[in-house]
């Protein structure tokens, strides 16, 4: 009865409702919309989008989008034609001033972010009589009061669009005092009637403040709190509301800024400011252009080894100074991950050490090949222990501390002077090195042929570029905080004479280091001073790729594809592509070498891209976030470890 009375059921609903009907409700609510969308339009009349300044939800990669509408990328012509004849006026503390070159970048991407900051900043477009003015007035006092009041008089030219706001600087002058916030709010009360009296004939747009990462703040700005904050901001709207007895203000309260700051702030380098990846901006060494680089590197690698060049010096001083170049990424890489982040948990180690180690490690299991046969997967996770070690011994030196006192950054070069000795001890006694490496169980991992002198000479090869590595990163990082470099889009790192003159320098270095390494005559004498020298062509290829704006914000997504699965590649070319412990080509199809090498090839690839994807699905699954659960496994896998180890030594001794 059940199932009839289901049947029954069944027919009825397709009787009444089919994909005929779906259709027709389908066009119904089309219609009913459009007539609502056109009634709000002319009710509403020109302001199509209420909710552009006051809700909606950030996206991501520098997407806003309003609740009520879609947001519009205009390029630089369609900006300049919108504001043909235009005076816009920002009024302001440096978060306003943050707004001012955002804006002006749109009609101009080349415009710098140079001169006195506090201080007023014209910009001017003639060729479309635009005029887009920052006037630095920090606190909402007298002397921005006098300001506006000035727009408000039928004499003066007034601006068509006006956008005003501060607090942080009253919140940090005074300390954070009460006394601070009544002045603010008879500050804000007295100006109210000029702002409602401009907003008659132009646009007035006051600026809620941003909340801040507190953290990250410095010592003198440490009482910038976002409890102050929202207060200030609640006295802004509260006065600015009610500055008309009778209808709403024509005051516009901007508070977009405000909910994307909510979702970005973390990732400021002051945690007062908005970070620049909320802005239109490129890094030097980004994620796409670091992973361009290492995808033609190991191309270059994967070719170098195919072809038996191996045995042409000058192509083998080149191959090396690659294989440097991706340890000096080593260096830059965690050492900026870790000054800025701050992240020593032992989950972001086992999640690199997983990463880098999981493929290897079960390939000689399975393929019963000793750890340093794949030399430089050993080689980066050393490095990468070292990196890790450097910076979380005490005391733990990170940017936000150093933010505060620069004394930590001296205390940090220390360190990194003391890796620097400790590096050259190493690799000045071979004998000291031998005895650490040879003690179990580090010896069942870097011996190769019963001792670990060959793991002694590759690490020795490239012993300092993971150093120069870390010591970019800081530099870089130091001259970012005090934004002597221009990271806009399209824009030169520096200034256009300091910038051609470092393309100079880097051009010839490069050149002079591409020569030197072309006449290279003996193998043993190039190899030693390569760890001094490699790191010349290093900076001189990263200043070419990263000074003209153009070259730093675009990238091959062809190599970087490849860059992503490069561990994998690498580590894969010894069974699938190569033979005979890489000293051979694999054979799938005798007699034709090219169409063999086309399909290995494709087949090395996509297993190589297959791993990785695995890789990383079980380093979600097998690295749980939860500590206690991590130490717990951790320990099941050290167990797991020791017993192989063990049992390897045990038929070690019986073979002998």
């Amino acid at each position: 009865m059940a199932a009839l009375a289901y049947n029954l059921g069944k027919r009825e609903i397709n009787h009444y409702f089919s994909v005929r009907s779906a259709k027709v409700l389908a066009l119904v609510a089309v219609l009913l919309l459009a007539a609502c969308h056109l009634a709000s339009r002319r009710y509403r009349g020109n302001d199509s989008c209420e909710y552009l300044l006051s809700s909606g939800r950030f996206l991501g990669e520098k997407v806003w989008q309003p609740h009520s509408c879609m947001m519009h990328k205009y390029k630089i012509s369609e900006a300049k034609n919108c504001l043909v004849d235009k005076h816009i006026a920002f009024i302001g503390d440096s978060r306003i001033r943050q707004l001012f070159y955002s804006f002006v970048k749109i009609i101009n991407p080349q415009f710098k972010e140079e001169g006195n900051k506090h201080e007023n900043i014209p910009f001017e477009d003639k060729t479309a009589s635009v005029k887009v003015d920052f006037l630095w007035h920090p606190e909402v006092n007298g002397s921005m009061k006098q300001c506006i009041k000035v727009w408000t008089e039928d004499s003066i030219a007034k601006p068509h669009v006006i956008v005003a706001g501060a607090a942080t600087w009253s919140i940090k002058i005074h300390n954070g005092s009460s006394e601070a916030l009544s002045q603010y709010k008879m500050n804000i009360t007295s100006i109210a009637p000029l702002l409602e009296k401009l907003a008659k004939t132009s646009d007035v747009y006051w600026v809620l403040q941003d909340p801040v990462y507190e953290d990250l703040l410095s010592e003198n700005r440490k009482m910038i709190t976002n409890e102050k904050i929202d207060a200030y901001n609640e006295a802004a709207v509260s006065i600015l509301n009610s500055s008309t007895r009778n209808s709403k203000s024509n005051v516009k309260m901007f508070s977009v800024s405000k909910l994307i700051a909510q979702e970005t702030i973390m990732e400021s380098l002051d945690g007062l400011h908005l970070p620049e990846s909320s802005r239109e901006t490129t890094k030097v060494l980004n994620r796409e252009q670091t992973d361009e680089w290492k995808g033609w590197m190991q191309l270059v690698i994967l070719i170098y080894h195919i072809s038996g060049a191996s045995t042409f010096l000058p192509v083998y001083m080149h191959i090396r100074v690659l294989v440097a170049a991706y340890l000096f990424q080593t260096g830059y890489g965690h050492f900026s991950y870790f000054w800025i982040k701050g992240d020593f948990g032992i989950y972001r180690v086992c999640q690199v050490l997983f990463r880098l180690n999981f493929l290897v490690v079960v390939l000689c299991i399975v393929m019963d090949r000793p750890y340093q046969f794949y030399y430089f997967v050993p080689l980066v996770t050393v490095w990468f222990m070292v990196i890790y070690v450097t910076l979380a011994l005490w005391p733990q030196i990170i940017q936000k501390k150093a933010n505060g006192n620069c004394f930590w950054h001296f205390g940090l070069l220390l360190k990194l002077g003391f890796l620097l000795l400790f590096i050259c001890f190493l690799a000045y006694s071979q004998g000291a090195f031998e005895k650490i490496f040879s003690l179990w169980p580090l010896s069942k991992c870097f011996e190769l042929k019963g001792n670990v002198y060959e793991w002694w000479f590759r690490w020795r090869l490239d012993r300092y570029v993971v150093f120069h590595g870390m010591l970019f990163a800081f530099i870089y990082l130091a001259l970012q905080k005090r934004q002597i470099l221009s990271e806009g889009k399209g824009e030169p790192l520096f200034s256009n004479k300091i910038s051609n003159f470092l393309l100079f320098i880097s051009v010839v270095s490069f050149l002079t280091y591409s020569i030197w390494a072309s006449s290279c005559k003996n193998k043993a004498e190039c190899n030693e001073l390569h760890p001094s020298v490699s790191v010349v062509q290093i900076l001189a290829f990263i200043l070419i790729r990263n000074i003209p704006g153009y070259a730093r914000s675009v990238y091959s997504s062809f190599f970087a594809w490849f860059g992503k699965i490069s561990l994998e590649l690498f580590i894969c070319q010894y069974h699938i592509w190569l033979a005979a412990d890489t000293r051979g080509i694999l054979v799938l199809i005798p007699g034709n070498p090219m169409l063999n090498i086309i399909v290995s090839t494709f087949i090395f690839v996509c297993v190589a891209h297959e791993i990785s994807q695995i890789t990383n699905d079980l380093a979600q699954i097998i690295i749980p976030k939860d500590n206690s659960s991590l130490l717990k496994r951790l320990a099941c896998i050290a167990a797991f470890f020791c017993g192989l180890l063990i049992l390897s030594s045990i038929q070690d001794k019986s073979k002998h």
